[in-house]
């Protein structure tokens, strides 16, 4: 097991560095070809003389799960850089602008480090709590429609704060209309016949109906990915830092950042819908992608943050794939396909071994991860007028644009389109990405109500 936590540990890791290379579109791979993956995991099991490949595939993909959250702090900061007139920058973006990349990065490592072993150290009381034997999650189940209504309301409340007079009520306006806008979208996507509706292919691009599951795949590109790329295209070079200047700007989290960190790991693991952004927001409103250039500890501080609940979301979500079975991102769901019966809801005596086993190598995977950044970070500035190019972003772009195109076929290049002019739109509007997140919450929300 060891072997394979640092296998995937390494090809997540090396998966993250490649732009719009998404762990849930691996896992989906993994799964789409899921006989010759028993069979080489197969192979690897009895070589190591250790039985369930099933299980040996699901540490692997958690690993790489892992590895991939270290890693993409990497490319999420100097990736994508915005020219000076974009008026919402994202904080790691503002922090490389600043000459501060090193310091984004470290903070991005060290909060998702953070929040796994918390996380871990958590994970037992917690599926305590949601399954048996106090069953709370079932208890907020009869009411989940208003709770996901609640979050979207807090998050739309969220926008524009510190202006004033008519300035902030323009800005939820904006916020509002984005995210009904994507809401809109990802209803049709996700509670219609779209994936399979009367619409040519050209050759080689598809077939004639196209998952569900499938299509978040141009949706999420088109809303977070494709924006970022197109907008870096006229971005200028960044500076550069002394190292001394790197370190003072290290974040050093308060009490109440560990609080933060932990109750959005509990929403991203559990609730449908979240994100580590939504989550970050709804634990704390106060705490946003701020947008003075000048708030360098501000940025910090997010990205911590943001990290820190990504990494306790992914524990979390272990929890809730073995507690109440469901599968709150593409890899535990690529999990529970290879896991098949040993996932069992509300036992977790049968389930504690397998559940130890993936937790395990997730932690085996937050060790690698975070070794790999310390080891790279102080060497990226070499790497830095590369990642800042407008060449490696058209790379990017093509190939985040082809890998749609040739998954998902016609229906995916018109929902990806849809969905990159919603991208284009908030940060020249300067309404906060997060917003978009409409997408999942609308239709997630709809269903609890019963009126999709």
């Amino acid at each position: 097991m060891c072997a394979c936590s640092l296998a995937g540990a390494l090809a997540g890791f090396c998966a993250g560095l490649v732009p719009g290379l998404h762990m849930n579109n691996i896992a989906a791979g993994m799964t789409a070809y899921s006989g010759a993956v028993l069979a080489a995991f197969g192979i690897v099991s009895g070589v190591l003389g250790s039985d369930g490949p099933a299980l040996l595939i699901s540490c692997f993909i958690s690993a790489a799960l892992v590895g991939h959250m270290f890693a993409q702090g990497i490319t999420s900061t100097y990736l994508g850089i915005p020219s000076e007139d974009v008026v919402s920058v994202l904080p790691a973006h503002r922090l490389a602008r600043a000459g501060l990349g090193e310091a984004a990065v470290r903070a991005s490592a060290d909060g998702t480090l953070f929040g796994i072993v918390v996380s871990v150290i958590l994970l037992l009381p917690m599926c305590l709590i949601m399954g048996a034997p106090v069953g709370l999650y079932h208890l907020l189940g009869e009411v989940m429609g208003f709770i996901i209504a609640g979050f979207s309301v807090v998050l739309l409340c969220s926008e524009g704060q510190g202006q004033l007079g008519s300035e902030r009520p323009v800005a939820v306006a904006r916020a509002a209309s984005l995210f009904l806008a994507s809401g809109v979208m990802g209803t049709v996507v996700l509670c219609t016949d779209y994936c399979s509706c009367g619409m040519p292919d050209l050759l080689l691009s598809g077939r004639g109906f196209v998952m569900r599951s499938s299509l978040l795949l141009p949706m999420f590109a088109g809303l977070f990915g494709i924006p970022g790329l197109v907008l870096g295209l006229r971005s200028s070079q960044v500076m550069d830092c002394p190292a001394s200047s790197e370190r003072s700007h290290s974040h050093a989290p308060s009490g109440m950042d560990l609080v933060v960190s932990v109750l959005g790991g509990i929403l991203v693991g559990w609730m449908p819908g979240m994100t580590s952004g939504s989550a970050a927001t709804v634990c704390a409103p106060s705490v946003r992608e701020h947008s003075d250039g000048t708030d360098v500890r501000g940025s910090a501080r997010f990205i911590w943050l943001y990290s820190s609940i990504s990494g306790a979301g992914a524990v979390s979500a272990v929890g809730a794939l073995f507690i109440i079975s469901r599968a709150r991102s593409g890899c535990m769901d690529a999990a529970q396909f290879f896991l098949g019966d040993a996932v069992q809801p509300g036992m977790l005596g049968q389930d504690i071994v397998p559940m130890a086993a993936v937790v395990l190598s997730m932690v085996i995977a937050a060790w690698v991860g975070h070794l790999m950044v310390s080891s790279l970070n102080s060497r990226l500035h070499r790497l830095r007028p590369v990642l800042c190019s407008a060449r490696v972003a058209i790379m990017s772009l093509a190939f985040v644009c082809a890998l749609s195109f040739a998954l998902t076929g016609t229906r995916g290049a018109l929902v990806m389109a849809t969905a990159a002019c919603l991208g284009l739109l908030a940060p020249l509007a300067g309404v906060r990405r997060i917003q978009l997140m409409g997408c999942l919450l609308v239709p997630i929300m709809l269903g609890f109500f019963g009126l999709v």
